[in-house]
Order: C-alpha cells, then sequence, then structure tokens
C-alpha cells in the first residue's frame, strides 16, 4: 500500500500507523498496537509469526518516518524475554510543519511604518494589522487604561500586556502614547489630615505601624502639618509611588519609613527611582524614624531572611538613607541583620513626641 507522501507499506503497517496517528499521545504501548494489530488480521493472535510480522511493521513505519523505536541500547525501551525483542513504546513523528506564508505587502499608516519595518513574525504583523484599524476607525481616541484598550484590539483585556517586552515596543516602533493608553498606577491607601503649611506625604511600609501613626497624628491638632499618611503595603509601593499625583492637595514632599533591611531598603531606592524617572517629588528617608530603629539596643536586631544570599553591595543600598546614617545602615546590613519598623509603634511614638516633630521639621 502506498501512503501519498511515502513509501509503500504492508496493510498491517498501515493499520498499525493509522493506530499511531489516531493515538491522543505521541508516545503509544507496543502492547497496544500489538493488539490493534492483532483485531486487524485476526489471523496474527496465537501464531508463532506474530511478533516477527509486527516487529517488521514497525520497522516499516520507522523507514517510513512515521514512528522511532527506542534506542536498540536502551534497557527500559524493549520487551526481551521473547525473541524477536518489541518495544515498550514507539514515538509518533509529528508531520514537519511547513513555515508560514510571508505576509502580502501592506501600506501602513505612517505612524505604523517604524514598526513595519521591524516586524517580520506573523504575530507582529497580526499587531499592526489590528493597530492600523484600529486608528482607522478611532481618529480622535480617548486615553484609556491598557487593559481597556486591549479589549478594542483583542478582546482581551491582558493581550496587550504581553506585547510590551517584544521587540516592537522594546525598539520604541510602537508605544503606548501611540495607542493613546496607559498603564493604571497602583493606589495605595492614604488619609488626608488637614493641618498648617506645606502639604506632605508620609508613606509607611508596614499596615501596623501606618495604623500606629494615624492614630498619634490624629491626636496631634495643634503643631501637625497638612499632611496624607500612605500605607504603602510593602512591595507594592515600588509601583503605586506613581499615584502621588492622584493626591489632593498635592504633596510637595514625600518621606517614606519601612522595615530597616535589605528589602526594606530596595522598596524605598527602586521607588525613589521611579519618582524620580517621572517627575515627582524625591521619596525622602523619614531620618529621624530610621535613627530610632538604629539606636535601639542590640536585642532589637534579628537575622534579615531578605540578606541570606550572595554579596549585595551593600553601601549602594545604603545611598538613598541621609548620610548621617549611612555608616551604620551599612554596617546592620553586612551583619545580615535587621530592624523591623514595628518597634516603631504606638506607645514608642507617645513617648517619643520630638520624633513626630524632627519628622516634618523642614531640613
Amino acid at each position: 500500500m502506498t501512503t501519498g507522501d511515502g513509501p509503500a507499506l504492508s496493510p498491517l503497517a498501515a493499520e498499525i500507523g493509522r493506530l499511531v496517528a489516531s493515538s491522543p499521545s505521541k508516545w503509544v504501548l507496543g502492547e497496544e498496537l500489538l493488539r490493534g494489530a492483532g483485531r486487524f488480521e485476526p489471523g496474527l493472535v496465537g501464531s508463532p509469526d506474530a511478533r516477527r510480522r509486527f516487529s517488521q511493521s514497525l520497522e516499516e513505519l520507522q523507514d517510513a518516518g512515521k514512528i522511532t523505536l527506542p534506542s536498540p541500547r536502551s534497557r527500559s525501551g524493549w520487551d526481551t524475554r521473547v525473541t524477536p525483542a518489541l518495544p515498550i513504546w514507539v514515538t509518533r513523528v509529528e508531520p514537519r510543519q511547513l513555515p508560514p506564508p510571508p505576509p502580502p505587502p501592506h501600506v501602513w499608516p505612517s505612524a505604523l511604518e517604524p514598526a513595519a519595518q521591524i516586524a517580520t513574525r506573523p504575530d507582529e504583523h497580526d499587531l499592526l494589522a489590528r493597530v492600523a484599524l484600529w486608528m482607522r476607525d478611532n481618529p480622535a481616541p480617548s486615553r484609556a487604561p491598557i487593559q481597556e484598550r486591549s479589549l478594542e484590539l483583542f478582546d482581551a483585556e491582558k493581550a496587550l500586556d504581553g506585547f510590551l517586552k517584544t521587540r516592537l515596543f522594546t525598539a520604541g516602533a510602537l508605544t503606548l502614547d501611540l495607542l493613546t493608553c496607559f498603564i493604571p498606577p497602583v493606589p495605595f491607601v492614604s488619609k488626608h489630615l488637614p493641618g498648617t503649611g506645606p502639604t506632605q506625604l508620609l508613606v509607611i511600609e508596614n499596615l501596623a505601624t501606618y495604623t500606629s501613626f494615624l492614630t498619634v497624628l490624629n491626636e496631634d491638632h495643634g503643631s501637625r502639618p497638612d499632611l496624607h499618611v500612605a500605607w504603602g503595603a510593602g512591595n507594592s509601593f515600588t509601583q503605586s509611588v506613581l499615584s502621588i499625583p492622584t493626591l489632593h492637595p498635592a504633596p510637595s514632599r514625600t518621606l517614606y519609613f519601612g522595615d530597616l533591611d535589605l528589602a526594606g531598603l530596595n522598596i524605598a531606592t527602586i521607588a525613589a527611582r521611579q519618582a524620580e524617572m517621572t517627575g515627582l517629588p524625591p521619596i525622602i528617608a523619614a531620618a529621624p524614624c530610621y535613627q530610632f530603629l538604629l539606636s535601639g539596643p542590640q536585642t532589637w536586631r534579628r537575622p534579615d531572611a531578605s540578606n541570606r544570599a550572595g554579596m549585595p553591595d551593600w553601601q549602594a543600598r545604603c545611598q538613598w538613607m541621609p548620610v548621617i546614617l549611612r555608616g551604620a545602615t551599612t554596617e546592620l546590613l553586612r551583619n545580615r541583620e535587621r530592624v523591623p519598623q514595628e518597634r516603631l509603634g504606638v506607645r514608642a511614638l507617645h513617648e517619643n513626641p520630638h520624633l513626630v516633630a524632627e519628622l516634618f521639621r523642614d531640613k
């Protein structure tokens, strides 16, 4: 029998090939194929020649490029209890996929020409075609979150996220501005406490300390500055820092207080870099609070689980801190120790009222 795309196969080999092709898995047990061969040719059942003919049929299929047999040296791939040995399993050879045809010539809008010069893959051309159609149908689009634009382009709210790290975007040929969309900043929990003077923002890394600062600041109505108090929610502040422009009244100064450990300083430095890149007020260390933690007894210090591996550049991590605190902070990191910010809780704030006054004093 001729397969149409390969050498002629015997009827038995053709049937076994059909069984392999219809299997849900590309790995097919030899004993299943042997049973199927027996149903196709009942005379094989009980025949002393059955194993030899079955083995020859498998060799035909391998020669035809339909299956792959285990390596002859494999100890686990063959049943050698009876001669000839039969494979425990065979592997289906999947048909080779032909490369997709090149896309037809396309006249792109001028705004997409830089991306079109880079695009070579079908998914890239599909993206450009969708964008071109969207641009044609939306000549004056409203600025929208990226998920909403993705729904318009792909009918899937997360699809556009997958393209942001591909070369069309990383090369700058496509931008979110071109699509009139943006990545919404992660909001943070904040409360405005009316006071005197320019508005300031205090961001606290952990929920307990945020609650304690709110409690104490609410008790001090006389000398309190006009203030937003925000919960940074740990590492979320590296993204929610971009929500600062949504605060009203707008703060002219941002103070940050987090755990005194490697992870806490990483959060602060990343957020400070984000603020600098986007033109926000600088993120300033809440120096009196960090000084309080550093000045505490040795019993406050615990092993820092975020500072176990490798030899990070501790000095670089401490550059965000005020100069007067960098040496002590670097030593703390080198010792792989930490002091949680919860040491400056509601009791300590009541016992050290000068800390709040120093915190908001202009430097």
